[in-house]
């Protein structure tokens, strides 16, 4: 593979997907970045824009975000738009994992604007910082940057250059889209090898329904499309084997 074929697929391996802050986290989209090598770590620079994402042209407005394939710190964000008045900024982007025992934090609190970690209550305000509770330490601020216009900027470190260098088996698997899902939805997924890849789709009992996909792939970007008609509404798990190994699960929702 050449490197201008390798850092394709690194792009569809480290996909950014966005979501909802409302539950059940309807997608909303997917980035990819700009690769950028800095000392010795691989950056992802990731466009977000106002013109795609109209939640956060609302004051208070906010998006979760999950960067895929990255092993440098808990994949989940949140972008929060905030009065810049009172900041200093337009928009605050943090991690969603607490720092005490690694909960993910509840949706910010529209009145109070504290997030609250779902696992042992501390709270922590918008930018992050701890307030009250058993952290001690204040949420990761991601660095990101706003042209003042339509465009967000985060800059995200994605891999160890030399362990990146090293791996040889490189897979992804990402979210369904659309996800909720009706009718008709679609799943991207790649292998930097060629393997023999099985995607097959259980309940939320882990009882096999069927098989979604099984194939050689050893491309950047294969799509899988298949109808949900045939499914009851509710929760699903799809599974990506490769080689007989299973190698990412993921949840898609069904609703008619």
């Amino acid at each position: 593979m050449s490197i201008e074929e390798r850092r394709k697929f690194l792009k569809f391996l480290f996909a950014a997907t966005i979501t909802s802050v409302v539950p059940p986290h309807k997608l909303l989209g997917k980035i990819f970045p700009t690769l950028k090598n800095k000392e010795d770590e691989l950056l992802g620079i990731y466009g977000i824009s106002l013109l795609d994402y109209p939640q956060l042209n609302d004051l208070w407005g906010s998006v979760r975000i999950k960067v895929e394939g990255t092993i440098m710190y808990y994949p989940k964000i949140i972008i929060v738009r905030v009065p810049k008045d009172d900041y200093n900024v337009d928009f605050i982007c943090v991690s969603e994992r607490c720092p005490h025992e690694g909960y993910p934090v509840k949706d910010l609190d529209p009145e109070t604007h504290l997030f609250e970690c779902s696992g042992h209550g501390t709270l922590f305000d918008v930018t992050g910082k701890y307030v009250w509770g058993p952290a001690s330490r204040d949420l990761e601020r991601i660095n990101l940057q706003y042209d003042g216009d339509k465009t967000i900027y985060l800059e995200i470190p994605l891999y160890p250059l030399t362990k990146l260098e090293e791996k040889k088996d490189l897979a992804y698997l990402h979210q369904n889209n659309p996800n909720p899902c009706s009718d008709i939805t679609e799943i991207q997924f790649g292998c930097l090898s060629p393997s023999f890849v099985e995607i097959k789709l259980f309940d939320m009992k882990g009882n096999f329904i069927k098989t979604i996909f099984a194939g050689e792939c050893s491309s950047a970007g294969d799509i899988v499309r298949f109808s949900v008609e045939d499914l009851s509404n509710g929760s699903y798990l799809y599974r990506m084997f490769i080689n007989g190994k299973p190698f990412n699960t993921k949840q898609m929702i069904v609703t008619k």
